[in-house]
């Protein structure tokens, strides 16, 4: 009996022991759970409920490993640094070489990140790299070669570009569809921002989206609308932008929340400002800075370096610690030198960014006093057109109203003429002079016509002088300088000809203001043998050819069908950033 008895307590105690365990282990694995669907705010609870004390060494990795994934993904870069140096070393220690890879890895993509860290992300690159080599698996490849390309993205763009096909030629060999569409999206992001092809970033950001959203991955759905939203500011389509930038924000965000919104919000106003929405521009800039993290970037450094220095010297003490043991003054003091250091350092690097702050601030009024002026030489051109337009509809009015009842009366007296022969010598007398005093009156109208301004050109001063006068007008009103050259145009063309020339230089000038930035121009026209040529330069910034179509060109579209009319040919040559020429050539036979 006493024998049984003390068998059961000894069950009793047995299973009193072991109940922790399987408690704690319920526990990690709720907390591995949670991390992976990202519910960080439940996975926050878990950790707290673990005594990682009590921990077997293979519990403990895993449980730093988790704890630096929740502060990786709440954006405190600091802690995940620290945790993931825990982890490792444990890991190493149980020659668990593929976790330590995984966390290499993640180290060397959270440290390019950070740009202004005094930390290498190299050695765990290679550390990652020469694990890879051993195991001959693509998804280790398509990894390392994704992560080389985004740390080179910044300064060698084309090279980002390379290693970004090789990840996706290694991971065709895996099916891994989420990572393909990670690739997809870094692609968007390369040529929107490095390599200006949107086209090109436009396409692989419709591909990355199509699997997210099929897959359900939400954040990176919001990561590629706030992409396109970027990409459509650079192209200054703002209110496609704007609503790029809503849908993100409707989207909950479960991967680095504590400064996604603020940083969505910050690009929000700057899209409302560029399309001068400024009463939006200014709530979401509120918004921005309230959400502001406490933390800036430049401390997160500077506490990484010191959990580095910290990782580094307990390291030593844990080897050397029986040998050592009269060090650990000299180790404080030396800790309380660094903490000196990097709250000198915080202060410099806050002035710095102090006076950066001015610094761009006046460049964003330098830019927007030139936005104003350039409006203002807009809107000089546009008031002489809409006079022009409003010149042409009184012309017409003039024609339908006047001109055309007189023409209409005369019509009737001839016909009156014809019909009535019978009547007295002194009634057809009195009709004929009517009709001839109307015939005069219609001829003066006529006459009056002519001799009004017409749009730019008149008739009795003839092509060039009208060319020169609308140059020197627009020269006037705008930053431009306009030069007028003309060769062997002694003699005046057939006026409609003359109008039509006019028309097209007026386009092509109208064009130059509007869009191509210059500062000098050049108008030559030669009469030669039986043909016209025109050529009209500027010194401006250029544009690609091969991106003209008739929806985005419509004032190119409209000359080159005038040139066709008149059986002529119209060439256009530009390079960016050097000008554009546009030369016409003209039979006159």
């Amino acid at each position: 009996m006493i024998r049984i008895i003390r068998i059961l307590c000894g069950c009793a105690i047995f299973c009193f022991l072991i109940s922790p365990c399987f408690g704690q282990k319920a526990n990690l694995d709720s907390l591995a759970a949670h991390v992976e669907n990202m519910t960080l705010d439940k996975a926050q609870i878990w950790r707290d409920r673990i005594d990682s004390i009590n921990l077997q060494p293979n519990e403990k990795a895993k449980f730093y490993y988790l704890s630096a994934r929740i502060y990786q993904l709440n954006n405190q870069a600091d802690r995940a640094y620290d945790f993931f140096l825990k982890s490792k070393s444990l890991y190493t220690d149980l020659d668990s070489l593929a976790l330590v890879a995984d966390i290499n890895l993640k180290l060397a993509q959270m440290i390019s990140a950070l740009k202004q860290s005094d930390l290498k992300y190299q050695p765990f690159l290679d550390a990652y790299l020469d694990y890879a080599k051993t195991q001959n698996n693509p998804k280790y490849f398509s990894k390392a070669y994704m992560t080389a390309g985004s740390i080179l993205i910044d300064t060698l763009p084309n090279e980002t570009l390379r290693y970004y096909k090789l990840a996706l030629k290694e991971n065709a060999k895996t099916e891994d569809e989420l990572f393909k569409s990670k690739v997809h999206h870094n692609l968007a992001v390369l040529h929107s921002e490095h390599l200006e092809g949107p086209d090109s970033a436009f396409f692989y950001f419709d591909c990355a989206y199509k699997t997210f959203s099929e897959l359900g991955q939400s954040d990176y759905m919001a990561y590629v609308h706030i992409g396109r939203a970027s990409l459509l500011r650079r192209l200054n389509r703002y209110d496609e932008a704007v609503r790029e930038y809503q849908i993100a924000d409707t989207i909950p965000l479960k991967n680095f929340r504590r400064n996604a919104k603020s940083l969505l919000h910050g690009y929000m106003s700057d899209a409302y400002a560029e399309g001068e929405d400024y009463e939006n521009a200014y709530k979401f800039l509120q918004s921005h800075m309230q959400r502001k993290d406490s933390i800036d970037q430049a401390e997160q450094n500077i506490r990484i370096s010191e959990i580095q220095t910290k990782y580094e010297v307990e390291k030593k003490e844990n080897e050397n610690l029986k040998l050592k043991q009269n060090r650990n003054w000299l180790i404080a003091g030396l800790a309380v030198a660094v903490l000196l250091i990097g709250l000198s350092y915080l202060g410099y690097s806050n002035q710095k960014k102090r006076k950066l702050l001015i610094q761009k601030e006046n460049q964003v009024q330098t830019e927007r006093l030139d936005a104003l002026l350039k409006e203002q030489e807009l809107m000089s051109l546009d008031a002489m057109v809409a006079g022009q337009e409003k010149e042409r509809q009184r012309i017409a009015n003039d024609l339908h109203d006047n001109l055309g009842s007189i023409l209409a009366t005369i019509k009737l007296h001839f016909q009156n003429l014809k019909i009535k022969k019978d009547r007295l010598k002194e009634q057809e007398d009195k009709l004929i002079q009517k009709t001839d005093e109307l015939i005069e009156e219609a001829y003066q109208k006529v006459r009056s016509i002519a001799h009004a301004k017409n749009v730019g050109l008149r008739a009795k001063e003839g092509l060039l002088p009208a060319i020169k006068n609308f140059a020197s007008k627009v020269s006037l009103a705008n930053k431009l300088v306009i030069e007028v050259e003309d060769h062997g145009m002694e003699e005046r063309l057939e006026n409609s000809l003359e109008i039509t020339l006019f028309r097209i230089i007026q386009e092509l000038i109208t064009n130059v203001v509007k869009h191509s930035k210059a500062t000098e121009s050049t108008i030559h026209i030669t009469h030669h043998d039986q043909n016209i040529n025109i050529m009209v330069e500027d010194n401006g910034v250029g544009f690609d050819t091969d991106d003209i179509s008739e929806e985005d060109g419509m004032g190119i579209y409209s000359i080159q069908k005038r040139v066709e009319n008149l059986d002529g040919s119209l060439t256009i040559d530009s390079i960016v950033d050097k000008g554009t020429s546009v030369i016409i050539d003209i039979p006159l036979i």
